[in-house]
């Protein structure tokens, strides 16, 4: 009896703190395949659809890297390289040895020899028939009609409606689930959120999209168009957004986004780098008490905003700029939609934990600058993101206020 061949996400063992890995449109990493979803390390048990050698041809110390499509639980199939993957079963159909035990998929060679005869008429050896999986659109670019993914990042999971907003709730989507999107619609009204028809697993729904994480581009859908800043961490989850133009109440609106993780996740500056224009340190911060809310003082408490001392609420930050020559070409466009071609955007990371960098640093491309904590006005572990611009390359921070942006000019969730 043929064992199946299956393949179970260990990660590279160089690099044994990272806890997820990237699944992939097509048998290539960086920007020409899309990201549909991360997998946890841990995922066992993935039954092996096809393998393809990497259409770069990108290789560690000489040997070639291998893609595999495997099918994950929730129905969605996806390419994850070898060096990602240790093996198990009969792999002789694709050019593996029968593996009694699981194996590094990248210490293997790869050899195509001729399987089993069956029934079906074959070419004579040494070419084997390999079955042919459909794969998604080879195409980098996503052509109108093309499917446009997303993975839930709301830690509790997220409701699927039978129609926006107050529709009837048909299923609730896990945390890392993966959907496919539709259409996007806006909320109306005041508000800045935006629906999304989608596809799942668990069947079709309306779901709004700032609790998702959108692979690829969104334009078509008035989304992100995929050329943005990933989010700043790897392991985290959706707390919430921007909310100034909705709610215009100083009390309840919030300047940016905040992200949930662990104390100690690393907070990295973004693909092009960026330079550290400031830094606040929380000295009234401590170890066991390093919020205001621990301390007993009440969140947004106005006092705490006028206090250096509390970093003016942001506890332990880095304000980085990130020159216009540095965006991307999406966040270029947005500004000159607001009048300010050739800006240059201004972030700020709170809350921070540790603070890896200095006033007047270029930071190199995705250097750690930081580590997510709970200091200042906090009550709990997150990072929170916010954003601004200006013409100058050496702008004050709290004199940029008027050019407050939404963080979606320039990252993504």
């Amino acid at each position: 009896m043929i064992r199946p061949f299956i393949a179970h996400i260990t990660g590279n063992p160089q690099f044994p703190t990272v806890r997820m890995v990237n699944v992939r449109a097509r048998p290539i990493a960086g920007s020409n395949a899309a990201v549909l979803f991360q997998a946890l390390i841990g995922t066992r048990a993935l039954p092996i659809l096809d393998v393809q050698p990497d259409l770069t041809n990108a290789q560690s110390g000489g040997k070639l890297y291998f893609w595999f499509l495997v099918r994950f639980p929730s129905g969605v199939d996806g390419w994850v390289r070898d060096d990602l993957l240790t093996l198990e079963g009969d792999g002789r159909r694709f050019g593996y040895p029968d593996l009694s035990t699981p194996t590094y998929a990248f210490s293997l060679l790869r050899q195509l020899l001729p399987t089993t005869p069956s029934p079906a008429p074959v070419p004579p050896p040494p070419v084997p028939v390999v079955p042919v999986v459909p794969t998604p659109d080879p195409s980098p670019v996503p052509t109108p009609g093309a499917d446009l993914t997303a993975i839930v990042i709301s830690q509790s999971g997220l409701n699927l409606r039978a129609t926006p907003i107050t529709g009837t709730v048909v299923n609730r989507l896990p945390y890392r689930s993966s959907v496919v999107m539709r259409e996007a619609v806006p909320q109306g009204g005041t508000s800045n959120y935006k629906w999304a028809r989608v596809d799942t697993a668990s069947g079709s729904g309306w779901v709004r999209t700032d609790n998702l994480s959108i692979n690829g581009n969104g334009a078509r859908l008035t989304l992100s168009h995929g050329d943005e800043y990933p989010a700043p961490m790897t392991n985290y989850w959706w707390v919430r957004g921007f909310n100034v133009n909705q709610n215009p109440l100083p009390e309840v609106e919030h300047l940016g986004w905040d992200f949930g993780a662990a104390v100690g996740e690393a907070i990295r500056v973004g693909p092009a780098g960026g330079r550290v224009m400031r830094t606040f340190v929380c000295t009234k911060c401590t170890a066991t008490q390093p919020s205001t809310f621990s301390q007993g003082i009440p969140l947004a408490n106005s006092a705490v905003f006028l206090d250096p001392a509390w970093g003016f609420g942001y506890g332990n930050a880095i304000i980085v700029r990130y020159m216009n020559s540095q965006l991307p070409a999406s966040t270029r466009d947005r500004l000159m939609q607001r009048g300010l071609g050739g800006a240059h955007v201004y972030a700020i990371y709170a809350h921070l934990s540790a603070i890896n960098a200095s006033v007047n640093q270029d930071l190199p491309p995705n250097a750690v600058l930081g580590a997510c904590g709970n200091t200042g006005n906090s009550n709990g572990a997150h990072l929170h993101l916010e954003v601004r611009a200006s013409l100058n390359p050496n702008e004050n921070w709290s004199s940029m206020r008027a050019n407050l942006m939404d963080p979606e000019v320039l990252f993504l969730r």
